[in-house]
């Protein structure tokens, strides 16, 4: 019964740390100035120096339906600083590997030719090392062991 025990508790670290390297979803979500577009971006993030994921949809305010083939301009800004600047862009998705972590922000500008922009901050941290997940999991395990070898059973009763 304590093997089943300590096989479920380590199946259970196992399973925590695969949850922390899953990439988060994030959405995003702005009203061009002029309110004509309501712009929403899904961000999957990943680690800093690895690529992140953007997905954009227009959509219509006061129907809720999406615009297709919309055309617009798509750059990222750290502080005044352009990143990125890409023109007359139709694609659904874009990419963009942010090289270090703070505050940065999604610029959509000139909507299909119509100068209406949204601009939407984000913060990048960087992701806890799956690494030092597993590390600490595994340092887990070994004391677990270490101390059923030594009689100090963590799942024992006492029997004072």
């Amino acid at each position: 019964m304590r093997k089943a025990i300590f096989a479920f508790a380590l199946l259970a670290s196992l399973l925590a740390c695969a949850q922390v390297a899953a990439q988060e979803q994030i959405t995003l979500q702005a009203a061009s100035d002029q309110g004509t577009f309501m712009v929403e971006i899904k961000w999957t993030q990943d680690d800093i120096g690895s690529a992140n994921s953007f997905d954009i949809r227009f959509i219509e305010p006061e129907t809720g339906e999406e615009i297709e083939d919309v055309t617009y301009d798509f750059s990222i800004y750290k502080g005044s600083d352009r990143e990125i600047l890409r023109h007359d862009q139709t694609a659904t998705q874009q990419e963009f590997t942010f090289d270090e972590p703070g505050s940065y922000v999604i610029r959509i500008d000139d909507i299909e030719g119509l100068g209406e922009k949204v601009s939407i901050p984000i913060q990048v941290t960087p992701e806890f090392p799956l690494g030092a997940v597993a590390t600490v999991a595994a340092a887990l395990g070994v004391a677990a062991l270490i101390a059923r070898r030594n009689s100090n059973n963590l799942f024992s009763q006492s029997t004072n």
